[in-house]
């Protein structure tokens, strides 16, 4: 069941300043809100422009995801999204707020993030990009709204999924989840 297709929903609105980005607001646990940003350029690596984007918001049927052995915590197993494998986080479990018992409703909110690695410099043909995504299951999908970057706070860097925090104006503290650093898991290219 698809709740939200961006991809197919281009942003008008233009940011009031250059260091406003829009982010999606989620619940990653009941008392825990995050924001993960829309769409980022990421720079590059290897000489390869890099993009991070949120390409559609789901509600994955939980009793249709396969669990595979050997799994680092957090990682829930395989989904068959578009007849494509995607790799499903479980993002409570990834940030340490969750336990091993933690329990799913059938129909689970889901965010797909895209990472997108140009092949040869030219964004012009999907052929010369590589895409990679995978599925963050979540608690609850908010909002998209506008947040200023410069506000971010980081953190330690041992927590290597969270960007930083962002603090609102009444005072609650939003996690920023790094999404490039959960793609960059080794465990989400083996094959299956």
């Amino acid at each position: 069941m698809n709740i939200l297709n961006l991809a197919s929903t281009s942003p008008q609105i233009e940011s009031a300043t250059a260091t406003q980005q829009q982010f999606l607001r989620f619940a990653i646990a009941p008392s825990l809100t995050a924001l993960i940003e829309i769409d980022t350029a990421l720079g590059s690596t290897a000489g390869k422009p890099q993009q991070q984007r949120i390409v559609e918001l789901i509600n994955i049927q939980i009793d249709r995801v396969v669990p595979l052995p050997h799994l680092p915590p957090g990682v829930m197993g395989v989904y068959n999204w578009r007849g494509e494998i995607l790799w499903l986080v479980d993002l409570a479990m990834l940030v340490g707020t969750a336990t091993t018992t933690r329990r799913y409703r059938s129909l689970q909110p889901t965010i797909i993030l895209a990472s997108t690695t140009e092949v040869d410099g030219s964004t012009a043909r999907v052929e010369d990009r590589q895409e990679r995504q995978i599925g963050l299951v979540v608690d609850e999908i908010a909002e998209i709204e506008w947040y200023d970057r410069a506000q971010i706070r980081p953190l330690d860097p041992s927590r290597a999924w969270v960007r930083g925090v962002w603090t609102s104006t009444t005072g609650a503290d939003f996690l920023v989840v790094d999404g490039q650093a959960i793609f960059d898991r080794t465990d989400f290219d083996a094959d299956v």
